[in-house]
């Protein structure tokens, strides 16, 4: 299974680790260009990748939008980012602070991505879950992203037609 949980992340916290075929630097773009955030993450982004600055995000549900900002703590281009989320789209009051912290490491000609999702407010077994299996998939789709991206830079122009 190419996503894993693991148990004991501080707090209300879920940890996941994903390997991805790609190098570490077409997972780092991946985390912090608004332009490829948009093909895995949400549907627009804008970010200003470092420590204090913003990522704002927004999905589309049919014809509502929610958008979200997180504000940059923590960047070390090509290994590491944490975002604290200021809103997180679910209109929460007063807002739970959310952190996302993203490590990157390249081992074996891949990558790895721990990715570490916490929160102050108390988490259910429901919601947990639920973030869980939410998780999931947006690594993978993370994972399919920066592999596809990968491949298709590899090929020689003429094979890309």
């Amino acid at each position: 299974m190419p996503v894993t949980r693991s148990e004991g992340a501080p707090g209300n916290g879920i940890t996941k680790k994903v390997w991805i075929q790609a190098s570490a630097g077409t997972v780092y773009r991946a985390l912090t260009e608004p332009g490829l955030l948009a093909h895995w993450f949400c549907d627009k982004a804008s970010c200003d990748p470092r420590e204090g600055g913003e990522l704002l995000a927004q999905w589309h549900h049919g014809k509502a939008r929610r958008q979200g900002r997180a504000v940059i703590t923590r960047l070390e281009p090509g290994r590491a980012m944490d975002l604290v989320w200021i809103d997180d789209g679910q209109g929460a009051d007063p807002p739970s602070r959310h952190t996302l912290s993203y490590e990157i490491r390249s081992k074996s000609g891949m990558t790895e991505l721990v990715m570490t999702d916490r929160d102050d407010a108390p988490t259910d077994e429901e919601t947990l879950e639920f973030l869980t299996d939410g998780w999931n998939s947006v690594l993978l789709e993370l994972k399919d992203f920066c592999e596809n991206r990968e491949r298709t830079a590899k090929k020689p122009p003429d094979a890309r037609r």
